[in-house]
């Protein structure tokens, strides 16, 4: 079978050896000519097993919470992989649910704006991150999320602003300083985007995670270079 008929079986069956098959082919094809078509095809082919393979992460995470209800990890990492998939209304019902079940608990909260922010519905998680910040004001993963929703809805200081504050409440979560970065590089700001990297690099050196301090070494070495073009 060529190339194209590969793509046309792994799509409709799914078998791993047509993916195998598929792959090396296209990469050999693309080597000698670039056409549209090719590489067309060849991301179809690439996006189809990712797509596989992120349905099998969720089947994973979904054996994962059976044998532990109360993982949380596992409960953002499956908010994450069904946000990849479009697979948005399943979730958010679910931790509608839970909240309306247990209004008191703050988690339950967190779980929930957590998946309106994959679906993309900032004024819902507004609400509900506001609902519980009512509860717990200094909780430091709610208003980490509030800075999402400012990020995504034209108020990058108000971001920025609520980053701040959940470092300083819990300078072991890193999150707000990674979006943080992504931010104000994206509005321009590549001084202060390289100082945000600088001070990743210090917290992971500084606690001796060399392979994690990798990363923030090439965005500064990258974000260095773009503000000498």
């Amino acid at each position: 079978m060529d190339k194209r008929e590969l793509l046309e079986r792994y799509e409709l069956l799914g078998e791993e050896a047509d993916f195998l098959a598929a792959k090396p082919l296209y990469e050999q094809a693309l080597a000698e000519t670039v056409d549209v078509r090719l590489l067309r095809d060849y991301g179809y082919l690439l996006e189809c097993h990712g797509r596989r393979e992120v349905r099998q992460a969720v089947e994973q995470y979904r054996r994962a919470l059976e044998l532990d209800t109360d993982e949380e990890k596992v409960r953002y990492q499956l908010i994450g992989a069904l946000a990849a998939l479009f697979d948005t209304e399943e979730m958010v019902a679910l931790y509608r649910e839970r909240v309306a079940a247990s209004p008191g608990e703050v988690r339950e909260y967190r779980f929930l704006a957590s998946a309106h922010l994959a679906a993309h519905e900032h004024e819902q998680a507004r609400t509900v991150i506001e609902a519980g910040l009512e509860l717990a004001p200094d909780d430091p993963m709610l208003i980490t999320s509030r800075g999402e929703v400012k990020a995504r809805t034209g108020d990058p200081e108000g971001a920025l602003a609520d980053w701040r504050r959940a470092f300083e409440i819990d300078s072991d979560a890193m999150g707000p300083l990674y979006s943080s970065a992504f931010l104000l590089e994206r509005e321009g700001r590549l001084q202060e985007a390289t100082e945000a990297w600088r001070s990743i690099l210090e917290w992971n050196e500084s606690r001796g995670y060399a392979l994690e301090a990798e990363w923030p070494k090439r965005e500064l070495e990258r974000l260095r270079e773009k503000a000498d073009k």
